[in-house]
């Protein structure tokens, strides 16, 4: 194979292949019933892929392996930090592209424990049983 044919053949690749992908949390599991609700949550936005990944390891760890592979974004302005049941919600964003910020971002993660849904539907009336005591990885693509 010449040269240039090679040259061709890895842009062609990279092409198909597209944006790179996230490094994911090693033993992160898809939640399918998850990534479900996300993507009919995010119909409005068709430009955005929402997939939700679920462990069992502690918020805690899934935290430090992103902080390793990403860049913490942080909300501002104050955040409910309990649920009606008294448990603590923990979450955190992650930029795991060039930008600096979500509103420009491409791949970005939200992890979240307990996992309450993509948009906290729970808050909103959802059944008790729907707070998972799992840590959720929830990856956001912008198209």
């Amino acid at each position: 194979m010449t040269f240039s044919r090679l040259i061709v053949f890895f842009c062609v690749l990279a092409v198909a292949l597209g944006q790179p992908g996230a490094k994911m949390y090693p033993g992160a599991k898809l939640d399918r019933a998850g990534t479900d609700e996300a993507k009919a949550a995010a119909l409005a936005q068709s430009e955005l892929e929402v997939t939700v990944y679920t462990t069992s390891d502690p918020f805690d760890r899934v935290y430090g392996f992103f902080a390793k592979n990403g860049r913490e974004f942080k909300p501002i302005g104050s955040r409910v930090r309990k649920l009606p049941n008294g448990q603590d919600l923990r979450d955190a964003f992650f930029i795991l592209d060039d930008a600096g910020s979500l509103t420009v971002s491409k791949l970005w993660v939200k992890l979240q424990r307990p996992y309450l849904g993509q948009y906290g539907l729970v808050r909103r009336g959802g059944p008790p049983g729907a707070i998972r005591d799992v840590t959720a990885i929830i990856l956001t693509k912008k198209k």
